[in-house]
């Protein structure tokens, strides 16, 4: 073990050398710099005298074309300082941590280690993200301070978007590292972290190759087409969209062989062994180029059809590809009518006698059992198990949680039944009483002791409403809603409704819970446990109204939800918005209303009203030309029309941010708004603002007065509307809605330049969503919305 006074040299992540400029090590150089830390990154030289850092440099300017984007801002590239090993690698000495992403060979990797021995400092963390090689056996040849310093860190790719980083010490690491480096990762790489132990393929390779590895033969064998396989193998039973081939084709035909290949040889005890083994038309597939998204084509191609392009599927004994075929099993359809959650559609599924349920059966009994024989070889955690395939592959549903669902208890007696050799870990479980890995008390199973313990955060010091509510701490709750004590005199008020849409209820809820929050707390939070903060208003509620002929409750409701929404700024205490994923129109209003905003670094907002006929009429409107007329009085002298323009142009374009940064730049979030890291730490972080702001003595601000142009204003936005529709960026009722958000903006009949009170322009906003509410080119916007999810350019 090395000194305390090294370990402490490391605790304080800023300086990073990436080593390896490739697909991988550029874009985890991206996402470091995301997360706001300094980064250089090193590549082979180039023979060019006049561009020795030509590798790299390309490689940071790829950066700024991928699709998804590595980078939260392209103009971020810059902060990406290039270099070469042989010029640069003296750089080592002067950075914290060292992440080395070098090509997959072990000789090489040795080679690198040994010349990083001679310029890193004591202290300096070093990483390895290999897929599969031994981290042992890459730092063997390195000093006792250095093996104490490095471990391995796996990133997944994309590596700003796919959430598991799996942490891999070594018997040299030491513990201080790991923990540290651990935290690290969650709180500032914002990542879901899983501790591994030192074998083949770490854990969420070695269970999801596995799985791929037991399914490929239902079709190489004929028994199933593709498309079929994907269908019972996605979101219907509790896997990702994208399924099993799909999810093949985007990692790769040629890199799931490799590992496949490598894993047979590195595994000579595991008793599935010869699964690795993969059909010989799965490697005929590969010999032939196909080898998924990055060729075009694997086990799905693109093609341009009659409609515009569509996915064509591959034929295993031809090699051709056909278009694919409607999927029909009557007992899927029955499981998607009659059940609501991907657990309850497996369980019964997995009992039908017919194909779809025998092979959901078979592929389960594989999964299962395979992932309890790898603990405690791969990790003494079921949990991490779990955690690995849903961060990591996407998976709502992990396999333990899988085994759960289906009933542990009547799947094992059926397991044994049909001769299969059940884990005696599982066994002893059983016998203890136990039916489940785990329970509604908050305990998790751990096969490796035999001992029922207690589930942990999946980051340290994260909160979440489901705990809460386990816990006893809800104060008051409906359908739509509920609040919940977190502690510390702060309460939390949660969406409960499908999409986390805003309706009558939902927004009457928020009366209620001010009341209770106004006399037992000292501030709320609005957040929840869903991945997306919400939807917006509920339009098939708006809807009803409008085909009973209820204009009334209409109104009511239109004003009601601009109290509300405006209304969260001037309550008697703090208000925290806790946002993430994905949040549009009523759900923007909300959030922009709150006096801060936590947002999660992946955020994609925007106030699309005019897709579904309408307007933001909740102080959307008003608030984003508030702000933006704000800058104008920071800035003197300064011509507010840009400012105005660009407002207008949000709004009537229906710009949608790709990251928290992206709604910063668009006035969704302001400059003091937080970005965090890290989906899980979202509600304690927004928790610790409210508290911060209510121990500074919180006061409601006083209405605001707001800069309105009048004509000279409503001229530049009619001018700017008319290059919209011309360029055919708005189509005939775009140009219309436009026009309403553009006549709120400038004053309405204003003739001048005046400042007018809040209350004036939401007045306004009131006034024109109504006359949209009355319009026959709306109500076909929401049923063409409700009907397709689709907006309607009418």
């Amino acid at each position: 073990m090395t000194q305390d006074k090294e370990i402490k040299a490391t605790k304080n992540i800023q300086n990073v050398l990436v080593l390896g400029s490739g697909v991988m090590g550029s874009q985890i150089a991206a996402h470091c710099v995301n997360a706001g830390l300094n980064v250089k990154l090193l590549d082979l030289k180039s023979d060019d005298p006049e561009r020795p850092n030509k590798t790299a440099v390309e490689s940071i300017q790829k950066l700024t074309k991928m699709n998804p984007a590595p980078l939260a801002n392209p103009e971020w590239a810059d902060r990406i300082t290039p270099g070469n090993f042989e010029d640069n690698l003296k750089w080592a000495a002067n950075v914290d941590w060292i992440c080395e992403v070098i090509v997959e060979r072990m000789d090489i990797k040795k080679e690198m280690m040994a010349k990083l021995e001679k310029v890193r400092k004591p202290g300096t963390i070093v990483s390895s993200n290999t897929s599969g090689l031994p981290i042992s056996e890459i730092s063997e040849e390195v000093s006792d301070e250095f093996k104490a310093h490095f471990l391995g860190t796996h990133f997944f790719n994309p590596p700003r978007y796919m959430k598991l980083l799996e942490i891999i010490p070594t018997e040299s690491t030491d513990d201080a590292v790991t923990k540290y480096m651990t935290g690290f990762c969650e709180k500032i790489l914002g990542k879901g972290t899983v501790i591994c132990k030192d074998t083949p393929n770490f854990i969420a390779n070695r269970i999801g190759v596995f799985s791929m590895a037991s399914i490929m033969p239902w079709f190489f064998n004929g028994e199933f087409r593709a498309e079929e396989i994907d269908f019972l193998t996605g979101t219907l039973t509790g896997y990702s969209k994208a399924a099993t081939f799909r999810t093949a084709d985007m990692a790769g035909l040629d890199v799931l062989h490799h590992v496949a290949e490598n894993l047979y040889p590195a595994v000579p005890d595991d008793e599935r062994r010869e699964l690795f083994k993969v059909p010989d038309g799965f490697k005929k597939m590969v010999e032939k180029g196909a080898h998924g998204n990055k060729k075009g084509h694997g086990f799905y191609k693109k093609v341009k059809g009659e409609k515009g392009n569509e996915y064509h599927v591959i034929d295993p004994e031809t090699f051709d590809y056909e278009p694919q075929q409607d999927v029909k099993f009557e007992s899927a359809d029955k499981a998607k009518k009659e059940f609501k959650t991907s657990g309850e559609r497996l369980k019964y599924l997995v009992n039908r006698d017919d194909n779809a349920g025998k092979f959901l059966w078979e592929i389960h009994c594989d999964l299962l059992l395979y992932s309890a024989n790898r603990i405690p070889e791969i990790t003494d955690s079921v949990e991490a198990i779990d955690r690995a395939m849903q961060w990591g592959f996407n998976w709502e549903l992990g396999p333990f949680q899988r085994w759960d669902a289906i009933g542990v208890e009547e799947s094992v007696k059926r397991m044994e039944e049909e001769g299969r050799d059940v884990p005696d870990s599982v066994m002893k479980m059983l016998k203890s009483g136990r039916k489940s890995f785990y329970k509604d008390d908050g305990t998790v199973y751990n096969l490796a002791t035999g001992k029922a313990e207690d589930l942990t955060p999946p980051a340290k010091g994260g909160v979440t409403a489901a705990s809460l509510k386990r816990n006893g701490k809800e104060v008051w709750g409906n359908k739509s809603a509920g609040l919940y004590d977190m502690g510390d005199g702060i309460a939390l008020f949660e969406f409960r409704t499908k999409q986390q849409t805003l309706g009558f209820e939902l927004v009457q809820s928020v009366d209620k819970a001010a009341g209770i929050v106004k006399e037992q707390f000292d501030a709320m939070v609005i957040g929840h446990d869903n991945e997306n903060f919400s939807y917006g208003a509920n339009l098939a509620e708006a809807g009803q109204a409008l085909k009973s002929g209820d204009f009334d409750k209409v109104k009511e409701a239109v004003e009601n939800f601009q109290r509300v929404a405006v209304g969260l700024r001037y309550l008697p205490f703090p208000v925290i918005g806790a946002v993430s994923g994905r949040c549009f129109g009523g759900g923007v209003e909300f959030m922009m209303h709150c006096d801060k905003v936590v947002a999660h670094h992946e955020f994609y907002c925007g106030l699309v009203e005019l897709g579904v006929g309408l307007i933001p009429a909740g102080g959307g409107t008003k608030e984003l030309l508030l702000r933006a007329m704000s800058k104008v009085n920071e800035e003197e002298d300064a011509d507010p029309l840009p400012y105005l323009k660009d407002a207008f142009k949000t709004i009537g374009m229906a710009k949608v941010s790709d990251s928290a940064e992206k709604a910063k730049q668009l006035g969704y979030l302001r400059d003091t708004d937080l970005i965090v890291m890290n989906r899980d730490l979202l509600l304690a972080t927004a928790k610790q603002q409210a508290r911060s702001m209510a121990d500074a003595g919180y006061r409601p601000p006083a209405e605001p007065k707001i800069k309105l142009l009048g004509q000279t204003g409503m001229s530049v936005l009619e001018v700017t509307l008319y290059i919209m529709t011309e360029a055919r960026w708005a189509s005939p009722y775009d140009k219309v809605l436009a026009g309403k958000v553009a006549k709120i903006m400038t004053g309405g009949d204003l003739s001048e330049t005046q400042e007018v009170p809040e209350s004036y322009v939401l007045k306004l906003e009131r006034e024109e969503i109504l006359k949209c509410f009355q319009d026959e080119r709306t109500h076909k916007r929401m049923e063409h919305m409700l009907k397709t999810g689709k907006p309607l350019r009418n």
